[in-house]
């Protein structure tokens, strides 16, 4: 359901090689719908999202509409009984999104987030070798991000970069949580913008229940730089570069005594192995997908992280 990009670059694929076949195309455009579906070679198409979900052959929805339109088609997807995978964040406010929650668990449905972040060898990796002691006690998690503003949509589906931002900090804080196994307890934050100028950069730092100080640098005012994921213990750290542009695995050094260890790590297709995970939540829970309960949380952090820089002052999370 919706025709974006992530759908066209990535999943459509990632849904095929993981052994099933795209049906139907749903979209309130009719001509993107028959666009998608002629291009993806996808069979069905409607602008009515229920007739696609009356048919019996339909087991599962996948929903890649805008942000707007995803309440929607979640909430019409548990109505029909239908299991949901939906690009992140699945509304524009965590009120809205504990709704859609709470609609899919009466339904019995399971509402799971496409979260390449959390798929990443890599960070699964991280975070097993931090359970395992390898790094001591957590001290703190530091992640930088930062690209130019050129996002891949069509004119009318411009985003502003202030809602970019909004996805990457609940993209980041659900990577925090899945890191650290800590929730975010108290937010300040920091938003290089002029009054009434829309934000292109922002900083925050987060408490985590556990001790944990989660720091993060996001932007659209620098050239492309290479992403920084760092846990720090009190023995020792875990550096993942290049994991967070969506260009290549990226790399994992381990610092241990005053020297940098390369860790080797064979990393997967993060959409084949989302669509795998989620495929698999019928049968037995997850470790590392990242369902409606966890994007509820990641919204209502950046919630906060945009009242404590209203309010120049230290919030609740």
């Amino acid at each position: 359901m919706g025709t974006g990009t992530i759908a066209t670059e990535h999943m459509v694929a990632a849904i095929r090689s993981a052994g099933h076949e795209p049906l139907w195309v749903v979209s309130r455009n009719q001509e993107y719908a028959k666009f998608f579906s002629e291009d993806m070679q996808i069979p069905n198409r409607s602008v009515e999202a229920k007739r696609a979900l009356q048919d019996p052959h339909v087991g599962f929805v996948y929903v890649s509409a805008i942000r707007e339109r995803r309440k929607h088609y979640i909430s019409t997807a548990a109505a029909a009984r239908k299991h949901v995978l939906c690009d992140g964040p699945i509304s524009n406010s965590s009120r809205i999104a504990r709704n859609l929650v709470d609609q899919c668990r009466s339904a019995g449905v399971i509402l799971a987030l496409n979260q390449p972040f959390r798929a990443s060898t890599l960070h699964q990796t991280m975070r097993r070798l931090l359970i395992e002691g390898e790094i001591g006690r957590l001290q703190s998690l530091l992640v930088v991000r930062g690209a130019p503003f050129h996002p891949n949509r069509r004119a009318g589906e411009m985003p502003k970069r202030s809602d970019i931002l909004v996805d990457m900090s609940v993209d980041n804080i659900d990577l925090a949580r899945f890191l650290t196994g800590q929730e975010p307890e108290e937010v300040s934050a920091y938003s290089a913008a002029p009054s009434g100028i829309e934000a292109n950069q922002a900083s925050y730092t987060i408490g985590m229940t556990g001790g944990a100080i989660f720091q993060a640098y996001e932007s659209f005012t620098t050239a492309e730089i290479e992403s920084v994921v760092m846990l720090a213990g009190d023995q020792g750290a875990l550096i993942a570069h290049g994991t967070l542009n969506g260009k290549g695995s990226g790399t994992l050094v381990r610092r241990i005594n005053g020297r940098n260890e390369l860790i080797p790590v064979r990393e997967r297709d993060v959409q084949v192995t989302t669509i795998e995970g989620f495929l698999s939540l019928a049968r037995q829970p997850s470790v590392w997908m990242s369902l409606g309960d966890d994007n509820v949380a990641a919204l209502r952090t950046a919630e906060a992280i945009a009242e404590a820089r209203k309010k120049r002052r230290v919030v609740a999370a």
